[in-house]
């Protein structure tokens, strides 16, 4: 087993295992004690996902796919708001709950997941937005997944990346090493170098623990 796919294999089983409690981040009908944590630790995960939305705007028929679409938020959401979209994500339980949620949002029809790795998926179409949110965070090759997005992308694409040396990352780092999952943490300068070999411009959005890059396809 390569070093990549060691990685991916833990990953794997921690989001398998993770798949509600992390979900449960986004509900809005949450018990007080849950409010405050999630004031706390989970505030930059709302502002991420709000501005995601903001930058790509209409997305009334337009094609999104989701590159570790995880509980699929972002999918349902963007299905909500007219897109086709296709999520992709190699942790069953998180697609389980996946297409729950666009069964329960009426999108099921427009909202599609797939279950796979990335680099091994065949994708039917090319898309004009491509997510990757959450996504770099628990991937050891960064720019060859970047360089596939690319490949299958039309317009634009939007991804996070989790920063390097702030309050959190070291406790977070911690955590996720106790839980046998690595993580990985960019600086700017990285993430500059990553989009520029691959996408026409990117503008970076720092957030208090992530990046949010706008990359986008054609200048």
């Amino acid at each position: 087993m390569t070093a990549a796919n060691a990685v991916g294999a833990h990953v794997q089983r921690h989001f398998e295992a993770q798949a509600e409690r992390f979900d449960a981040i986004y509900d809005e009908e949450k018990r007080l004690p849950q409010k405050v944590v999630d004031r706390l630790f989970h505030q930059v995960i709302h502002r991420r996902f709000e501005l995601a939305l903001a930058l790509c705007g209409d997305v009334s028929g337009k094609r999104v796919l989701d590159v570790g679409c995880g509980s699929g938020r972002y999918a349902v959401e963007f299905a909500r708001r007219g897109a086709d979209v296709v999520g992709i994500d190699f942790a069953t339980p998180m697609l389980d709950v996946a297409r729950e949620a666009a069964i329960r949002a009426g999108v099921e029809k427009t909202c599609r997941f797939e279950t796979g790795n990335f680099l091994e998926w065949c994708e039917p179409h090319h898309f004009e937005i491509c997510l990757g949110i959450g996504f770099f965070d628990y991937t050891a090759d960064a720019a060859r997944f970047l360089e596939r997005m690319r490949s299958v992308t039309l317009e634009r694409g939007i991804f996070s990346f989790p920063i390097r040396w702030t309050v959190r990352s070291l406790t977070r780092w911690m955590r996720l090493r106790l839980n046998r999952c690595p993580v990985f943490f960019y600086d700017e300068r990285q993430i500059r170098d990553l989009a520029a070999t691959r996408w026409a411009s990117a503008e970076i959005h720092r957030l208090s623990r992530d990046f949010l890059v706008d990359a986008r396809a054609v200048a």
